[in-house]
């Protein structure tokens, strides 16, 4: 390209620059806490909505709600550890909304388990759902834009995990950490279709169902693999002594974790024109938790 072919673009108005309406949003895991911020924001912006989830009573609730209000949102559930599944979501959002222009990959299993515990099943069912999953709905999802030619956003979310393993996540952790290499990978491919990727890594959020677990003290219990005896007796040893509680507000520089529209704003930011000339990056939106 030469200097003479290049020419430099009016800058959009401000009030533009959030605006998403026209565009069909995907986002996975929609139906509850961080998912659920995610979409009502993306809701706000004026996009159409597709949201994914496993259970049929969560995404009808969000889907009537944005609907009761204006919105255009459509609920499908969905195993995204099953390509079959994946495969649904986009012809469903098509068949819908005659777009995808922007996909949010949330959803994600990270049950905690100890590497020495680890079984065949515990890792398979979480890096189907982690990593394959997500890929191979991007795939669908970039080839769906590549058709409609208007370019697109794809947008993972990661985890601290997987930069600062804990030691109870390692399947979750390595998961996301392959997410990331993927991530850039198609950063870098889909570029010539105008496709941005990104990914975004959450710092501890507080979810309304998270928080009502910490009170009973059931917070990580159900996602505990059965026969995994000593990484159960850690976990009840952490609650017990209030070490979690301790991390996620005394240990925090900023004194706690983040809320779920705290992330939802930063999916928002990189969805929209904001982010017009973001690629391949990694947004990290943790509160300075890893510069602890």
């Amino acid at each position: 390209m030469t200097t003479q072919s290049i020419s430099i673009p009016e800058p959009q108005s401000f009030d533009s620059l959030l605006s998403l309406k026209g565009r069909c949003a995907v986002v996975t895991g929609g139906s509850r806490g961080l998912g659920e911020a995610i979409v009502r924001r993306l809701a706000q912006a004026g996009a159409s909505i597709v949201l994914t989830g496993r259970g049929r009573d969560a995404l009808q609730r969000v889907e009537s709600q944005l609907t009761s209000t204006g919105g255009q949102a459509l609920g499908v559930q969905a195993d995204l550890g099953s390509l079959k599944d994946s495969q649904k979501v986009i012809s469903q959002a098509l068949e819908r909304f005659g777009r995808v222009d922007i996909l949010v990959n949330n959803a994600a299993v990270f049950p905690p388990c100890l590497f020495l515990e680890m079984t065949e099943e515990v890792w398979d069912h979480t890096v189907d759902t982690d990593l394959k999953g997500a890929y191979f709905l991007a795939q669908f999802a970039a080839k769906a834009m590549i058709t409609t030619g208007r370019g697109g956003r794809i947008i993972n979310l990661l985890s601290t995990d997987a930069f600062r393993p804990t030691g109870t996540l390692s399947a979750y952790g390595a998961a996301k950490l392959g997410l990331w290499s993927a991530t850039q990978a198609m950063a870098k491919e889909l570029a010539e279709h105008r496709i941005l990727v990104n990914a975004l890594t959450p710092g501890a959020t507080i979810t309304e169902e998270r928080l009502a677990k910490m009170k009973d003290g059931t917070f990580g219990a159900d996602e505990i693999p059965e026969g995994a005896v000593k990484t159960r007796e850690k976990m009840q040893a952490v609650m017990k002594t209030g070490a979690f509680a301790q991390m996620l507000t005394a240990l925090m520089p900023l004194g706690r974790p983040g809320w779920p529209d705290e992330i939802a704003k930063a999916v928002l930011f990189l969805a929209s024109d904001m982010a017009s000339y973001i690629s391949g990056a990694n947004l990290i939106v943790d509160g300075a938790q890893t510069l602890r």
